[in-house]
């Protein structure tokens, strides 16, 4: 599934959460965490971090 440009923060990193930006952060570090503890809450979604310099998203 293609996310919206618009969609995506245009600095600093965002928690794509099944396909939808769910949440931003100035650091990976925060964006890792914070991944890290919804999917241990919720093990079925799909959680990707997406960096807004590298215009580059990743699975986690």
């Amino acid at each position: 599934m293609h996310q919206r440009l618009h969609d995506l923060p245009l600095e600093g990193f965002a928690i794509i959460v099944d396909g939808h930006t769910k949440m931003t952060f100035s650091t990976r570090e925060g964006a890792h965490r914070a991944a890290i503890e919804l999917k241990d809450r919720f093990p079925a979604i799909q959680i990707k971090i997406y960096d807004a310099a590298a215009k580059h998203a990743e699975f986690t």
